[in-house]
């Protein structure tokens, strides 16, 4: 109702939609919060431009909602004094309210001042107690100690003999002061004030010790106490075995007669023997078993003059060694050296003049050391046994390097003839496809429209939408492009197939023979000729190896003929090694002095199997180093040849 009747009074005063609706916004939102009279005239001025009209509305307003009018002067006092009321009575309240609390902490600290005091007489009283029980104690002690040494005195002088019962209650006596004296040490009280008719509280330890005699008896005592204990054990020991025994009654084992014993005893010694040797057999003789017993260690001292012996010992090698390279130089200054190496490299050799006991081809006929041992007689009976009329024919075998399945060389056809075939082929496919469209088994293929045989080809319809046709005709053009790049993909081989083409394509097979070669090159001290040398030969998979001396280098090469060749093409032609100085880690200049480098081919041929197992380079220093690294590998030949060359070609310059 309220909103209605606001609409009913901007519709009377107000033209504008946008005034209207915004006035009666205001209104009811200042009768929802419940505003004055000041705040809804300020708000409604603000809206409307027109104050004459908004005067009018405001009017309109107040006299239809009364809480929104304005208030007179009385009305103002009136509320004004309901205010101070209310505040006097919140003011009264709160110092009621802080009284209380004030008289409650007032009794709170009361309480607990008494509650102290009354704590603090109750400590008093109980340290009091404390001390009267002490003093009663120390009395009752000292008494007792005063009796105690009178009966001794009389016993002593009666001569009465110490009981056990007066030494078990002397021993509870001195335990019972020993624990006073620790508790009294526990409190703190060493020295206790004690009354003029008392006694003091310390014990004497002296007064309290045993007499010989009661040390006699108490020994006696303790001793007489461990025997008993003894004999119960070996009572208690014997019980279970007679319990057993009555219980599990075993028949007594009869001897067993001289016949089933000694096989027995046989076996059982037997089966000792084998146990000891599967433990010999588990230990290792090398270790040696170490006794648990630590050795003294010695002092180890040096005999005097033992370091200057040594020393000496290294002077006079160092200078044997000097001599040796002084006569090293000067030998191979006058040509003995290369003599003496040549001497090393050729093979001990028979003498030629040395005529032999009997020869190879009749020691097999005669079957005698020499040729004064025949025997004499008819030559029919001699050897009538070795000779006869027939001729021995050796059994013709295969060479070696001859594979056992016969290999064929392919047939390629001829151009023409390739063509050919492509032809027939085609046009079979061509026919079964007809066949296919013709009994329906598949559809006609669209026809192929490209943009030069497009107005042939659609006719009529490429004239009404050009534009249309035009597009479907690239698109169809697209998806050939598409579907032969995805049939070149498809048939694309992988990484993996081409890496296996490559390997297939260098491989060769070596199962029959080995193509070998041995090649001496002067210098390898060019890193890039090195590297070619290396890694040429594994991309070949070739075997071999490179041996890097000062003399001279010899590279070893096994593979197939293919490889061989390829290989050899290399080194021999494609490998510039003129253009090389030896020393020098680059190219030369021209016609730079200097000693040139050269590769040479030292032998080629076949060998059964392969000598290495992969290619590698290898250094020596010596030359003996270099001939054990070949005579490893059963080839020392390849260094001998290569050694030779060298050596007599230094002798010829």
């Amino acid at each position: 109702m309220g909103k209605a009747s606001v609409e009913e009074i901007a519709n009377r005063y107000l033209n504008k939609k946008e005034e209207k609706k915004e006035v009666v916004e205001i209104v009811d939102r200042c009768i929802q919060k419940g505003y004055d009279y000041e705040k809804m005239k300020d708000r409604v001025l603000n809206a409307i431009a027109d104050a004459h009209k908004a005067h009018k509305i405001i009017s309109a307003v107040c006299e239809e909602f009364p809480q929104l009018r304005k208030r007179t002067r009385f009305e103002e006092s009136k509320e004004d004094k309901k205010d101070v009321k209310r505040e006097r009575f919140s003011e009264n309240t709160r110092e009621k309210e802080n009284g209380d609390r004030d008289n409650r902490d007032k009794d709170r600290g009361d309480r607990s001042r008494d509650s102290r005091r009354e704590s603090r007489r109750d400590e008093t009283d109980g340290k009091e107690r404390e001390r009267e029980a002490r003093r009663k104690l120390t009395q009752k002690m000292h008494d007792r100690q005063k009796t105690e040494e009178v009966a001794q005195t009389q016993s002593h002088s009666t001569g009465t003999p110490v009981t056990e019962e007066h030494l078990r209650a002397k021993e509870l006596m001195y335990k019972a002061q020993q624990e006073i004296e620790e508790r009294k040490k526990a409190l703190g009280l060493a020295a206790v004030s004690v009354a003029p008719g008392q006694m003091p509280a310390t014990v004497n330890v002296k007064k309290i010790a045993l007499q010989p005699k009661e040390a006699q008896m108490f020994m006696n005592f303790s001793m007489e106490k461990k025997s008993r204990v003894e004999e119960l054990k070996a009572k208690l020991s014997k019980v279970p075995t007679s319990i057993q025994n009555l219980v599990n009654k075993q028949p007594v084992m009869t001897p067993l007669p001289a016949e089933v014993a000694k096989p027995l005893a046989k076996q059982v010694v037997k089966e000792e023997a084998k146990s000891e040797e599967m433990l010999v057999e588990f230990l290792d003789p090398r270790i040696d078993a170490r006794s648990s017993e630590r050795k003294k260690r010695a002092f180890n001292f040096h005999q005097p003059g033992q370091h200057i012996q040594e020393a000496n010992k290294q002077r006079a090698q160092a200078k044997l060694n000097k001599l040796q390279q002084e006569v090293s130089a000067a030998a191979a200054s006058t040509g003995i050296s290369s003599a003496v190496k040549l001497a090393m490299v050729t093979p001990k050799s028979k003498k030629a003049d040395e005529i032999p006991d009997i020869e190879w081809w009749d020691a097999v006929v005669l079957d005698r050391p020499n040729y004064d041992e025949i025997p004499d007689g008819k030559d029919e009976d001699r050897y009538a046994e070795t000779v006869s009329d027939l001729g021995e024919h050796p059994i013709s075998l295969p060479p070696p390097t001859e594979p056992l399945a016969p290999t064929f060389l392919k047939v390629y056809l001829t151009t023409k003839e390739r063509k050919k075939i492509r032809r027939q082929n085609r046009k079979e496919m061509q026919k079964e496809q007809t066949e296919k469209i013709r009994l329906g088994l598949m559809k006609p293929p669209e026809p192929k429209v490209k943009i030069s045989n497009l107005m042939r080809v659609l006719g009529s319809d490429a004239i009404q939408d050009p534009t249309k046709m035009e597009a479907h005709v690239k698109k169809q053009m697209a998806e050939r492009v598409k579907k032969h790049e995805q049939a070149n993909a498809e048939r694309k081989l992988t990484t993996e197939q081409k890496a296996a083409k490559k390997t297939k394509k260098i491989s060769e097979d070596t199962s029959i023979a080995v193509h070998v070669t041995v090649y001496r090159i002067k210098s390898l001290m060019n890193p890039a000729h090195k590297f070619k040398v290396e890694k040429n030969a594994k991309q070949l998979q070739m075997t071999g190896v490179i041996m890097l001396h000062r003399a001279l280098n010899v590279v070893v090469v096994e593979g197939g003929p293919k490889q061989q060749k390829f290989y050899k093409n290399l080194l021999l032609n494609r490998i510039k090694w003129s253009d090389e100085i030896i020393g020098q880690k680059k190219a030369a200049k021209g016609d730079e002095p200097g000693e040139r480098n050269s590769c040479q081919l030292i032998w080629e041929g076949m060998a059964k199997r392969r000598a290495f197992r992969d290619f590698q380079i290898v250094t020596a220093t010596l030359d003996k180093q270099a001939r054990e690294y070949f005579e490893k590998h059963a080839v020392a030949q390849y260094w001998d040849l290569s050694y030779s060359t060298t050596v007599l070609l230094e002798g010829q310059a």
